[in-house]
């Protein structure tokens, strides 16, 4: 689990505990060099590793009009302020021991700014999709939205595989346009099980 998400699991009970393990996909995706239709330097979000997978390269591609529900996440931002906190406020000799902030000062200062998030939801609006829930200015942030598995395909530079009927999964790890790297952490519904590679059947 990245720190995005134990951060939202604890600020949600105004309580923080310390958070340990490398920064996930939010804080990690990676320059690929590659580019969209329209020539758009994309980055790829390391959310799951599925590209070389023998049972998605069987798979049908899923309907092209299949309507997916989404939700986007946002990115933990000053990791290294982050995690100076984190071991302060768990250090009995520090003075912010014990000193919890609430999850409206924890996005003032970790997490996006307004302007970022408007562009977020321009760019997926401009995408084709229909955004059906918001929320900005606490440790939950997110775009919720849904949209066509043909528009997912598309903006998200993925083809999405359905090994089995009503199931579908993605072959490749999502991509986003570079200027929001560091900002958007993951996509969620992309996909609706929890898929296992055949080396783990």
């Amino acid at each position: 689990m990245g720190p995005e998400a134990l951060w939202k699991a604890r600020l949600g009970a105004l309580t923080l505990c310390i958070i340990s393990g490398l920064c996930a996909s939010g804080c990690g995706a990676a320059a690929t060099g590659d580019q969209a239709a329209g020539g758009t330097p994309m980055v790829t979000l390391q959310n799951r590793p599925t590209a070389d997978d023998p049972l998605l390269a069987k798979a049908k591609d899923a309907p092209p009009d299949k309507v997916l529900n989404l939700e986007l996440e946002f990115a933990l931002r000053n990791k290294a302020e982050f995690d100076q906190l984190i071991n302060e406020i768990n250090d009995p000799k520090s003075p912010q021991y014990q000193k919890w902030m609430t999850p409206e000062q924890m996005h003032a200062r970790f997490g996006e700014s307004q302007a970022e998030f408007n562009a977020v939801e321009q760019w997926l609006q401009a995408q084709g999709f229909t955004i059906t829930d918001k929320a900005y200015g606490t440790n939950e942030d997110y775009i919720r939205f849904t949209g066509t598995v043909a528009q997912a395909d598309k903006a998200f530079n993925v083809r999405i595989a359905e090994p089995t009927f009503e199931e579908y999964v993605p072959r490749q790890s999502p991509q986003i346009p570079a200027q929001f790297a560091g900002v958007i952490a993951r996509v969620n519904g992309l996909d609706n099980v929890g898929y296992r590679s055949s080396d783990n059947n």
